[in-house]
């Protein structure tokens, strides 16, 4: 199936069995949003409670630790001493001083609308908890935390008061299909979230553009459990969320063990290529909580260690 099962949404089938101005929200955004700042709030106290600091690389003057270096690390970067004892290359990095600054960036395609039970949450409304919630991990532990989606993108702001207005630039219009880095900060941390229900070779341009600045990047993969299983089964219309056009199967239960596997595919390729890049992956389906896949992704980070 074209696009993944992301892009459609199913259809009952009766023969089946800068200082930029933000725009004024959209009355169901109004309604949304304190209840997605309360819960990312809430969320973010807990990722922070949950990890103990330890020192992080950064552009401070103290040696801190070699890594590997990654794809298209500039020239200046290897430390060609240490690189000559083996046959890997080596980064020297330093420790951090002052604060870090957290990139998020937030799929705002029309296929993380998404939900395939009224129960669970939309892909949308999963992934934009989970922006906040990283957002004010990083507002309280005193980092400049930046979106690359909305009026306001790629401009960082500080404090925990902040997260409001983080909120707002979510949640106030449409963002470009695919983050702009040209605010990036190098050698700070990155985290895109989406369902990655595009190209292997987009996301694989988009992490090589990212690894050239270069930024400590996670990918934070949101996903209904639907698309993971394609739990139907019968004569089954699909509508398109991205302009696709409609789809109409038939006895849908005999795809399913080759749809599951082309998706597992996907989702190890998506590793492998985040691994290529030195990026992490988590996928994190809409009915499980939040909470212990951001509390890994954000240990991993900056370089904390969870509580025992």
């Amino acid at each position: 199936m074209s696009g993944f099962f992301g892009k459609w949404r199913r259809k009952a089938d009766p023969e089946a069995a800068s200082g930029a101005t933000i725009a004024p929200l959209m009355p169901e955004a109004e309604a949304l949003l304190p209840p997605l700042v309360i819960e990312a709030e809430r969320i973010g106290r807990q990722i922070r409670a949950g990890v103990h600091h330890q020192h992080r690389a950064g552009a401070g003057e103290d040696f801190w630790q070699y890594r590997p270096a990654h794809d298209h690390e500039p020239a200046h970067r290897i430390d060609w001493r240490q690189s000559a004892r083996s046959d890997q290359l080596w980064v020297r990095e330093r420790e951090a001083e002052g604060a870090q600054q957290l990139t998020l960036w937030c799929d705002p395609s029309p296929s993380m609308t998404w939900q395939s039970r009224p129960d669970l949450p939309t892909k949308k409304k999963q992934a934009q908890t989970a922006t906040l919630a990283l957002a004010a991990a990083g507002l309280h532990g005193g980092e400049r935390v930046a979106l690359l989606n909305g009026p306001e993108q790629g401009r960082s702001v500080s404090g925990p008061h902040s997260l409001q207005r983080l909120a707002l630039n979510l949640t106030a219009g449409p963002s470009p299909s695919l983050p702009s880095l040209d605010t990036l900060r190098p050698y700070g941390q990155l985290v895109l979230i989406s369902d990655f229900l595009f190209p292997l070779d987009t996301l694989e341009a988009l992490l090589r553009d990212v690894a050239a600045r270069p930024a400590r990047t996670e990918l934070f993969c949101v996903l209904d459990p639907a698309e993971r299983s394609l739990p139907y089964a019968g004569r089954i219309n699909f509508d398109s969320l991205e302009a696709e056009g409609a789809l109409t199967l038939p006895a849908v239960e005999t795809l399913t063990a080759a749809y599951k596997q082309e998706m597992r595919a996907h989702l190890d390729q998506i590793t492998l290529l985040a691994e290529a890049h030195g990026a992490g992956f988590t996928l994190h389906h809409s009915d499980q909580p939040l909470l212990p896949a951001l509390l890994a992704l954000y240990a991993r980070l900056t370089g904390g260690r969870l509580h025992a």
